[in-house]
């Protein structure tokens, strides 16, 4: 987990002097650390010892000109040549890692390493090979060896921690940085890094101690207060977080992640009236825009509560962000689902429109806006025009051309509607998805026309669905009107009045039946009772006449 400083190695290549021979200073330090002239001992230069530079010059001259094969070769006389030449053993380990044979790689550098634990450059190449390798028990040492040798570099130290972290050692990796602090006293990223460190190892107590004393010696910041105040509703602690909050606040009256804060605060405290008139407040801040308005509002709510028991809240602080929306029409789809839960039907098939006008590719949406239409006071020109286009567009989906047929029944053109809606049984029903509501369409247009492949649909939804009180309905009084299966009819109507005993239709069917069944005075009953339920109805009428008729011949 790397969190601060990245600090970014670029591994030089180096160019020893002495192409194998080990680095050392060329001069002493005098008690005060200035670094006096020393004359270097003189060193022989023998035949084998040029041969040897001139061989590790040429090797990296081939790796910079792409000759990678010709740089190995060279490097491994080198080796064969002086076992113990660490900088070619660092140079191959380099040119092992572009030639992604990276265990090959690791040998080279170890050694490279082991034998110069000084030569931060090799050190440090190792580092990240171990790194890459998630080997963090051998990137711990390495570390450790380069802090060593390097402790004045803070930015080794943050390394250090890093990986700790990565050897799963939070105490390690807070000892690294405890020792930072002492060299460069309490900052804002050692102090945040800490904390979160101690987040990770479930001590919220020494976390919040971290924070506290970050917030302390920078009251000036208020970034970290608010920091503090998070940490504080983390906790539990919700007093002192509202305190925080509310010096904030004082400070900076018109600043919405204040107020955002402040709602989250209600929210844990159990106030969601507060909560709500303070989110209402951060989002009238100007500085807020309509995707972030929305962000906040789809992260402060649960789905349930957004459409369920704050529901009043949500639609009212949804409404605000879209009347004063900068750009409409990137919102329009999520605000015509939530008007579509609210009922607004009307509203929400506007939202669809606007939606669809800048990008008609999305399927779900021609949907929502059919359903939407459909559900509202429909305007059949405009759905079926909708669900022509949608069909067009759309040509395996089953919902447009159900859409259509139902414009076509509604319209009394029968044919045209069995035409559409048994495209729709031809694709098949995915799931059982527009199955009974398919058949029901096709059950109602046959029976307007009389033919009797009603009676067919009626089975398939029965078989579906053998409750369905509407389908019972229809199918019982279909044997009635053409007298069959009269005892299948009268059984099928009684079980929908048991359902709905005063639902006027159903009684004037059971009466039609019974009526049919030669029950004339069984059936009166049940027709008048259908009658003083609905007044207007010209079939129930003429029953009721026929039946009187019937009797009183």
């Amino acid at each position: 987990m790397r969190i601060f400083f990245k600090y970014t190695v670029v591994l030089l290549a180096v160019m020893v002097a002495v192409g194998c021979g080990s680095s050392k200073d060329a001069g002493k330090r005098s008690g005060n650390g200035v670094k006096k002239y020393e004359r270097k001992a003189i060193v022989e230069t023998t035949d084998e010892r040029l041969k040897s530079e001139a061989m590790m010059i040429d090797a990296k001259m081939r790796m910079e000109m792409g000759d990678n094969e010709g740089s190995k070769a060279l490097l491994r006389e080198l080796l064969r040549r002086e076992p113990e030449c660490h900088a070619a053993e660092y140079e191959m380990s380099r040119l092992m890692v572009t030639q992604g044979m990276t265990d090959s790689a690791i040998v080279y550098a170890r050694r490279a390493a082991n034998g110069e634990v000084k030569n931060v450059w090799y050190q440090l190449h190792l580092a990240s090979l171990y790194q890459s390798t998630r080997r963090s028990e051998e990137l711990v040492k390495v570390w450790e060896r380069i802090v060593a040798n390097n402790p004045n570099v803070i930015e080794y130290y943050y390394e250090l921690s890093n990986a700790y972290l990565m050897n799963n050692d939070g105490k390690g990796a807070i000892g690294t940085l405890n020792r930072v602090e002492k060299m460069v006293g309490v900052t804002q990223p050692v102090s945040l890094q800490k904390a979160k460190i101690w987040s990770h190892l479930k001590r919220e107590d020494k976390a919040l101690q971290e924070m506290e004393a970050l917030a302390k010696a920078m009251p000036q910041d208020g970034q970290l207060s608010g920091m503090l105040a998070d940490t504080y509703m983390q906790s539990g602690q919700y007093a002192k977080a509202k305190e925080c909050y509310d010096r904030l606040l004082a400070n900076n009256p018109d600043d919405e992640y204040i107020h955002i804060s402040l709602a989250e605060y209600y929210k844990a405290t159990g106030q969601p009236r507060k909560a709500y008139e303070e989110l209402k407040k951060g989002m009238a801040q100007k500085g807020l825009s309509t995707a972030n308005k929305l962000q906040v509002l789809t992260n402060f709510y649960t789905s349930e509560e957004f459409y369920g028991i704050h529901s009043q809240y949500a639609f009212d602080l949804l409404e605000t962000a879209m009347r004063e929306a900068d750009d409409s029409t990137s919102y329009a789809a999520f605000y015509g689902d939530v008007l579509m839960r609210q009922r607004k039907y009307g509203e929400a098939a506007h939202q669809f429109e606007i939606a669809l006008k800048a990008d008609s590719s999305k399927y779900e949406i021609w949907e929502a806006l059919m359903v939407s239409e459909l559900s509202g006071e429909v305007d059949t020109a405009k759905l079926a025009s909708h669900a022509r286009r949608a069909s067009k567009l759309f040509p395996f989906h089953p919902l447009p051309y159900y859409m259509q047929a139902i414009v076509e029944h509604d319209n009394g053109r029968y044919e045209k509607a069995i035409e559409l809606a048994s495209q729709c049984e031809k694709m098949g029903f995915e799931k059982g998805y527009l199955e009974v509501e398919t058949y029901s369409l096709l059950a109602s247009c046959y029976s307007q026309m009389n033919d009797g492949k009603c009676e067919d649909y009626y089975k398939k939804i029965l078989a579906l669905k053998p409750d369905d009180i509407q389908t019972l309905n229809s199918y019982a009084y279909r044997l009635a009107v053409t007298e069959k299966d009269l005892d299948k009819a009268e059984e099928m109507s009684r079980r929908t009045l048991k359902a709905e005993p005063e639902n006027p239709y159903f009684l004037d069917t059971y009466g039609w039946i019974l009526h049919k069944m030669g029950k004339d005075k069984e059936a009166l009953k049940y027709i008048e009772k259908a009658m003083q339920r609905d007044e207007e109805s010209d079939e129930v009428k003429e029953h009721l006449k026929e039946i009187k008729m019937k009797i009183n011949n």
